[in-house]
Formats: C-alpha cells, sequence, structure tokens
C-alpha cells in the first residue's frame, strides 16, 4: 500500500507532520480528517513529489466576490491560524479547503497563488477588489508593515462583523412595515376591483343621486378595473426610468444629500453613515496607518455620495493641519458628542479606543431611534390602513342607509 507523507494543522492551529498508509491520495485525506487534522499537503513517499489535487487546478475567480459573512469568517480564520505562526500561503490554502462554495475557494486560492509569487498579502489582495475593499487592503498593507497582521485582522473581522450586524439590523426594521404597507395596499386593491364593482351594478338601479364618497369610491374603482393594464405599464415605466435617472452621478448626489436632510430618516442615515465612517477610520489608525490615510481609505465605507464628499473636505483639513476632532466638527456629518469623544482620544493619545466606543454610542443611537421610530410607524400605517378599509366600507353602507330610509318612508 502506498505511503504518504503529509503536512495538516490540528483543531488547535497547532501544525502536525508525519506518513499514512491509503491506496490513494483522497483515502489518506479521509483518514486524516478523521484524526482531526486538516491537511494541507501530501506527498506520495516514492516519487516525494507533490500529489496533485483530484479537482484539478482552481481558476482564478473574476468578476465573482465573497458575501460578508463569509468575508468576516475568513478573515477570523486567517488572524486565528497566522496567530497560530502558520505562514499566511499555508494559511490561507487550510481556508480554501474548508469553502464549500467553489467561487469562495477560487477567490481564495487565488490571492495564494499571488503569495506564492511574491507578492504581500494586502497587494495579492487586490487582485479581488469587489471582495477586498480599500479598507480592507489598507488596513492589512499597515498589519504587515507594523509586524501586527494577526491583531489587523482580528479588528477586520470585528469590523466586518459589526457591519454586518447593522446592516442586519436595518434590513430587519424596514421588513415590518414594508410587509405591512404590502399587505394593507393589496386589501385595498382587492376591494376595489372585486368587491366594489358587484356592489356597483345594485347602486345603478337607484334613483336617488349617490353620496359623494360613494361617487368618488365607484370612480376609483372603475378607474383601477379598466385600466390596470396601463397603471401597470406605467409603474413598470417610471421604475426603469428611476433606475436609468439614478446612475446619473449628480442625482445620486442630490438624493443622497436629501436624504441626510430630511426630518426623521435624516438623522436615521446620518447615524449609520457615522458609524461606518468613524468603525473604518478606528481599524485603520489601530492598524498603523496615519490619520490622514486612514480617513481616506474610510471614505468608501460611509455609503452616502453626500457624505463621502464631507469626508474629502475632512481629509482636506486634516492635510492642512487640523485635529480630526475638528474636520468632523466642521464636516456637517459626524454628530458633536462623536467630535467631543474622538478629542478626548486625541487629548490622551488613545484615538482608537476611543473611536470604538464613539462607534458603540452610535449603534446604541441607531437602535435606540430604530425602536423609536418603528413603536410609531406600526402604528401610523395600521391607522391608515382602517382610515382606508372603514372609508371604503362607508361608502358602501351610506347608499343602502339611504335606501332604507327611503322604504321606511
Amino acid at each position: 500500500m502506498p505511503h504518504f507523507q503529509y503536512l495538516a494543522v490540528d483543531a488547535d492551529g497547532q501544525r502536525k507532520s508525519g506518513g499514512v498508509d491509503a491506496a490513494n491520495e483522497a483515502a489518506a485525506r479521509a483518514l486524516l480528517v478523521r484524526r482531526r487534522l486538516l491537511p494541507v499537503q501530501i506527498d506520495l513517499a516514492e516519487t516525494g513529489k507533490p500529489r496533485a489535487r483530484e479537482s484539478g487546478p482552481i481558476a482564478p475567480a473574476r468578476g465573482v466576490k465573497l458575501n460578508q459573512k463569509t468575508l468576516m469568517l475568513v478573515t477570523r480564520q486567517l488572524s486565528t491560524l497566522i496567530n497560530a505562526a502558520v505562514p499566511v500561503d499555508e494559511a490561507l490554502a487550510m481556508i480554501a479547503v474548508q469553502q464549500e462554495q467553489p467561487a469562495a475557494r477560487r477567490i481564495i486560492s487565488d490571492v495564494q497563488a499571488g503569495v506564492l509569487e511574491g507578492q504581500r498579502l494586502a497587494d495579492a489582495l487586490g487582485r479581488h477588489p469587489a471582495t477586498f475593499s480599500t479598507l480592507y487592503r489598507s488596513a492589512v498593507a499597515g498589519g504587515e508593515r507594523a509586524g501586527r497582521l494577526d491583531f489587523v485582522l482580528n479588528r477586520l473581522a470585528d469590523y466586518l462583523a459589526r457591519a454586518h450586524a447593522m446592516r442586519s439590523k436595518v434590513t430587519t426594521a424596514m421588513i415590518y412595515p414594508a410587509a405591512l404597507s404590502l399587505v394593507a395596499l393589496t386589501v385595498v386593491i382587492c376591494l376595489m376591483i372585486f368587491v366594489v364593482p358587484s356592489l356597483t351594478e345594485q347602486f345603478e338601479r337607484f334613483d336617488q343621486q349617490l353620496p359623494l364618497l360613494t361617487q368618488i369610491l365607484i370612480g376609483v374603482s372603475g378607474f383601477l378595473v379598466n385600466f390596470w393594464p396601463l397603471i401597470l405599464l406605467a409603474l413598470i415605466g417610471g421604475g426603469l426610468f428611476l433606475r436609468v435617472l439614478l446612475r446619473r452621478e449628480h442625482v445620486r448626489y442630490a438624493l443622497d444629500a436629501f436624504i441626510l436632510r430630511a426630518p426623521l430618516i435624516g438623522r436615521w442615515a446620518t447615524i449609520v453613515t457615522a458609524s461606518r465612517f468613524v468603525r473604518g477610520v478606528s481599524t485603520l489608525v489601530a492598524a498603523g496607518m496615519p490619520v490622514l490615510e486612514s480617513v481616506r481609505a474610510a471614505r468608501e465605507s460611509v455609503g452616502n455620495r453626500h457624505a463621502a464628499k464631507a469626508v474629502d473636505a475632512m481629509a482636506a483639513r486634516i492635510e492642512e493641519g487640523e485635529p480630526l476632532s475638528q474636520a468632523m466638527r466642521r464636516s456637517g456629518v459626524i454628530p458633536p458628542m462623536v467630535a467631543y469623544m474622538t478629542q478626548s482620544g486625541e487629548n490622551a493619545g488613545e484615538l482608537p479606543a476611543m473611536l470604538d466606543k464613539a462607534a458603540d454610542y452610535l449603534d446604541q443611537e441607531f437602535e435606540s431611534f430604530t425602536a423609536s421610530a418603528l413603536s410609531l410607524l406600526e402604528p401610523a400605517i395600521i391607522v391608515f390602513m382602517g382610515i382606508v378599509v372603514a372609508s371604503i366600507v362607508l361608502a358602501i353602507m351610506l347608499p343602502i342607509l339611504q335606501l332604507n330610509r327611503l322604504a321606511t318612508g
């Protein structure tokens, strides 16, 4: 039976080497997995040459990206392995083997190929900018320069986890009001299309003039029944036109500026934007990057064009010699409390820690504001739906009551 030499990693991240007897490489790999070892390389002892994996060479993945959750897990695993003194290329190989999705396996293997070619990890990550953002690559580059790559990757994993949690909270906060509004709209449309027309035939027999509310109801119902194809085409056309319009940079900028200045949603958007930016700057400063470079790299994390322009102005002021806290105060998109906390961090020499606390403060503000807004929005939607349905019922009942009065004379 052939003898295979292996290099593997145990559950604690420690490298193990040795030999096993197996019928083929697949059997040897399965045997190592049963021993709770993750195989990195398996060599046939007779030739001493590495055997190619049965799946064949993995082609570079272009035009695909890792989702936020997968990227967070990969970053956490890479931090753990590097902290266990596993070389970067071997760590990437181990992580690639564990990926269930072929696209994720190809991306990580392509990054590993770049490292094996002699590139720094930050440069190898640049092969996939759609997955690894400028902020991510800048933090990794800072960690490589400072010799603290495992620490920086752990910070990045925390940053991605919080960003994913924030995105999930935003999505969750919007789901219930959207679903409630959709149900309300569906109920009203069904009443207008299927219920009201059958009653209209009865109302046409009345010799008396129908109440104004009933006439309006019949007119709206008739419009929906007779012109629903045109309404549907208008909605589709309007959606396509809006999509094309939003591709224009000045339109998107105007919309983003309006969102930040809107009465209620503006505060909500400002909190989310500021939290993303502050936590990004904190991650980069902790990685050893200068404040100016950190601000510029964190620009892409804000997700709002108007806020991004304010960040550009903030970077220009920092370049002229202003401290970060002063630039934040003059930006117009960072809450005053965050600027005050940043100033405290600058004075104490603990800027990353204070920026983290500021981001936590913003997250708490977001949760509090979201809970308050939902507590008002949900009853408002229910009340509005009740008023609409009650108006429809009243419009139907008024002619009936009028007929009863005439009958009882």
